[in-house]
């Protein structure tokens, strides 16, 4: 957490130890992989989020016991050569498959379980870093895992986090990543300020 909230978190978390990182989103998830051993799993799950949710019959229901995501996420880790593994990035049933892919997908920063590489992310960006994290892993491993069948939901304008104007900050990460990492990464020119993966060929 970051200094200010410090004492809120361990009111709330008692008997849990907390520990005061970096502002910003890039630098505090660089402080974290920092913090834990090399080949450490890490959970990252944002503190916002009010359920997390599984499709079935096509259809969207509640998670009633998280471990068992915990658990089959790690499974997916442990028994491959993959060390990242997220969710699918909306929650609508729509759009949603029952399965798991490991091809090039964006892994969303919300609720990932990563075992820890410590891929450094570039403190230039303040709003996107889970696509650099997503290709980051991907370069390393040549797949990431994702349960496009799991998402979740947060609570709408929540305090604190990125905020609701922000759009600025979009832009610029957009140009940068786009600049980067072009092999992998384009402009959304379906709306401003948003990006996305290259589909190759063989997906």
């Amino acid at each position: 957490v970051v200094e200010e909230e410090a004492s809120v978190y361990r009111d709330s978390l008692n008997g849990y130890n907390v520990i005061v990182g970096e502002r910003g989103i890039a630098n505090q998830r660089n402080f974290i992989y920092n913090y834990f051993d090399k080949d450490s799993y890490i959970v990252c799950l944002d503190d916002d989020i009010e359920e997390i949710l599984y499709l079935q019959d096509g259809k969207l229901s509640c998670v009633g016991d998280i471990k068992i995501i915990f658990d089959m996420m790690l499974n997916y880790i442990d028994t491959s050569d993959i060390n990242l593994c997220g969710v699918y990035p909306c929650a609508n049933g729509f759009f949603m498959k029952d399965k798991i892919t490991t091809d090039l997908r964006f892994c969303i920063g919300g609720f990932y379980i990563v075992k820890n590489k410590k891929l450094m992310l570039d403190t230039e960006i303040k709003s996107k870093e889970d696509y650099e994290n997503t290709i980051l892993y991907w370069l390393n491993d040549t797949g990431v895992i994702r349960f496009n069948n799991i998402a979740f939901k947060s609570k709408k304008h929540a305090v604190g986090g990125l905020g609701k104007d922000r759009l600025m900050m979009n832009i610029h990460d957009a140009d940068y990543l786009v600049s980067k990492f072009p092999e992998y990464i384009i402009h959304n020119k379906k709306k401003e300020g948003e990006i996305k993966f290259v589909k190759f060929k063989n997906e």
